[in-house]
This record gives structure tokens, sequence and C-alpha cells, in this order.
């Protein structure tokens, strides 16, 4: 059985058979469990060269997709999201355990790329869990399936799904589940301007991952709290954690969790009127979200910087940062929530360029490719009941979002200005 689908499993031995692949799963397995991906890759790489050699293919495939997390931030999404669809179709994948690894493995990347295949991928994944028996496992789809219907705009179903997850893992004691889920609570009532209340959730999350060595950095967490203490006004308090988040950073590939950083930083520079110094972390922040191929990365990394260079005055700039953010919104259609933002302010741009004809055809443009893309979104995207929900979510390798959707799906529904 794999040690991930065990209630909690932990590797309580220093030593392990070097030539045992399965002893080496295990272990590897352990360290995954608690989000320790970085430090179960050399197992996992170690125990697919023995099962290759023992000619055990699927145990071997399945070591090879469980080296993607660490770094998957150094390669394009969509490049590995589709080769994982592929190995879904080798005869290897036929041993459900294998199954589920890749499954999971692409939901876990789906959720930063496009929410909509990952509520689907993390359905597959707590449907064939329950079916193996792994609990707990089903558990964290069941949270993970919470934060794709908030990024879709599900704000309910989001609500239920995560909380069911938190309580779970708190009654279960599954310290890895508990750390994620309050963090993405915590970062809701962020994005929901409940900065004090929100430090309480985002703390217990990073006094639980300190008190549990054998748990990944708790990067959400921490991000978040970046943006609640910015909203509290507590600038120095915020630039220093920044600064302690990037030392954390293992290695220079973690690119999804240097691009959260960089644009909690970069706020804190604009509320400090440091523009330069939000432009240069936006920069970076872009550059790595190019690398990714991350499309929501983008739409939120370039609408600041566009915002950023009008500030400036630097309008050529700040035209051509707002149309990437655009253009990398066509890719994920289904999540609307940057659109009206970002619309608004290529037409803020183009009119300061001069051109108030083409500004005035924008905003009828703009209105138009929101009614289209909402008479398209999924019908329980559009028609979540509770859309005042104090629980709004956040997804995966530093999850970022917003209630833009939530805001647009409003005014389209009152009849009002979309932008």
């Amino acid at each position: 059985m794999i040690t991930i689908a065990v209630a909690g499993a932990r590797f309580h031995s220093a030593r392990t058979n070097d030539r045992d692949p399965d002893s080496l799963l295990r272990q590897a397995d352990s360290l995954a469990w608690n989000d320790n991906w970085i430090k179960a890759e050399p197992l996992y790489h170690h125990a697919e060269l023995l099962f290759a050699q023992q000619h055990r293919e699927s145990k071997a495939l399945y070591a090879h997709v469980s080296q993607i997390p660490p770094n998957s931030e150094s390669s394009s999404l969509t490049a590995t999201i589709f080769q994982l669809t592929k190995d879904l179709d080798r005869p290897e994948a036929a041993d459900p355990e294998t199954r589920l690894r890749i499954l999971t493995i692409r939901g876990m990347l789906e959720t930063d790329y496009d929410a909509a295949s990952a509520r689907s991928t993390w359905a597959q994944v707590a449907e064939l869990a329950r079916r193996r028996g792994h609990l707990q496992l089903a558990l964290r789809a069941t949270g993970e399936q919470g934060i794709a219907a908030f990024i879709l705009g599900d704000t309910a179903t989001a609500k239920k799904d995560v909380l069911e997850a938190w309580t779970s893992a708190k009654v279960l004691h599954d310290p890895a589940a508990s750390v994620r889920y309050a963090s993405v609570y915590g970062d809701g009532l962020v994005e929901l301007r409940r900065y004090k209340e929100a430090l309480t959730p985002l703390n217990e999350a990073i006094k639980l991952a300190n008190a549990n060595p054998d748990l990944a950095y708790p990067s959400i967490a921490v991000n978040s709290k970046i943006d609640a203490l910015r909203g509290l006004r507590r600038y120095d308090e915020a630039l220093a954690l920044s600064a302690d988040a990037l030392a954390h950073l293992p290695n220079a590939s973690l690119k999804g969790h240097e691009f959260q950083i960089l644009i909690s930083r970069a706020e804190v520079y604009e509320d400090l009127n440091q523009w330069s110094q939000a432009i240069a972390d936006c920069n970076r922040s872009l550059a790595d979200a190019r690398i990714l191929s991350y499309w929501r990365g983008i739409t939120e990394a370039g609408g600041f910087l566009a915002l950023a260079h009008e500030h400036q005055g630097q309008l050529p700039e700040a035209l051509k940062a707002i149309d990437e953010a655009i253009n990398a919104n066509t890719h994920i259609p289904d999540e609307l929530y940057f659109v009206p933002r970002n619309l608004a302010i290529k037409a803020e741009i183009t009119q300061k360029l001069g051109n108030a004809k083409g500004s005035d055809e924008l905003y009828r443009k703009s209105a138009a490719l929101i009614d289209a893309m909402l008479a398209h979104a999924p019908t329980q995207n559009v028609q979540a009941k509770d859309r005042s929900s104090s629980m709004v979510l956040a997804g995966g390798l530093g999850p970022i979002v917003g209630n833009h959707c939530q805001r647009v799906i409003r005014a389209h529904e009152a009849g009002e200005p979309l932008i």
C-alpha cells in the first residue's frame, strides 16, 4: 500500500535500505505526504531506477511522476500537465495506486493553471481514493475541489468543501492538511479585508508548521500574512516577512513561490509610493510566470505592472503590460476575476494616450466580452447563491485569488456597468 494513502504516515527511521526500492518509496511518500516534495525527490529518483532494473514498470512510473512537484516551478505547466495526461494512457497506469498518484499530481498543477480542469481532476482523485480506502487523501481532494470551486465563482461549494477538509484534518490529526486549509481560510479573510481576523488562522498555520519539522515551509500562510500586515499598514513587518520568505526558498527554481512573495511585496511598495521597487518586483514576478506558462499569474502581475507604469507616466510600457495580461486570460476563459480590472486599466491607458474613441470602443467590447464569458461559463459558476460568503479561498503553489469574479457577476446580474 502506498504511504500517501495512510493516515498521517510518518517515517520514523533515518536508515533506509538504499537497494530496496519499496523502502525508498515508503520514505519518499512519507515526506511527500507532508508536502516535503523537495526532500522526497532524490529518494523517488533512486527508487525509479531500481524499479526499472526490476522491470516493475508501474512502480517506476509512480516514482517518476512523483519527482514532478519540486521541479514544476522551473518549467512550463502546460507541457507538464499534457505529459501527465498522456501518462494516464500508458499500460503502467492501469495500476490503481499509480493512476491515483498521476491524477493527484496533475490536480496539484492544474490548481495553479486551470481551475475548471483542477476541479474535475480532484473529483476523480476523491472517487478513486475512496474506492481504495484512502480516506485522508479523499478528504484532501475535497478541499482542493473547494479551492477550485471558489476560483470558478462557486463560493457556496467552496466554503463547504474547504471547511469539511479543514475540520477533518484536525480530527484525523493530519497536520499538513490542517496547515493548508487554515492557510487558505486566512487568505480568504485577507481578500475580504478582514486583516486582523485573518491573522488568527494564518498564525495558527505557521505555528503548526513550525511545531512539525516534517512539514514543508508554510508558504501560503506566510504570503497571506504579508498581505494582512500590509492591510493593517504594518509595512515594516510586511517587508521583513517578505525578505524572510524569500530567504527560505530552498533554491532558485521555485518560481511559483517566488512569484507570490514578489507580488505581495510589490503591493507593499505601492502603498509606500516606492514605485521603482514595485515595478522591479512586478517584472521579476512576471518573468517567473512566463517561465511557468502561468496564465493566472500573468493576468495578475501584468495588470499590476500596468498600473505601476501608468502611475509613473510610462504609458507605452503600461499598454504593453496590460495587453499581455489580457491575452493571458484567453488561456483560462473560465476564470473571470481579473478580467474587469484589466479591461478597465486598458481603457484608461488608451484614453490617456489620446485615443478617446478607441477607449469608448474598448468599453463596449469589454461589456460584450464579459457577457460572452458569462454565457459560456458553467451554470454553477455564475449562479452561486452564497456570493456574500465570508469564505474566500486561494489555491496551490502560492494561491492567487481575488473577489473580482464575484463583483463582475453581481454587476452583470444587476445591470450595472462592468468597467
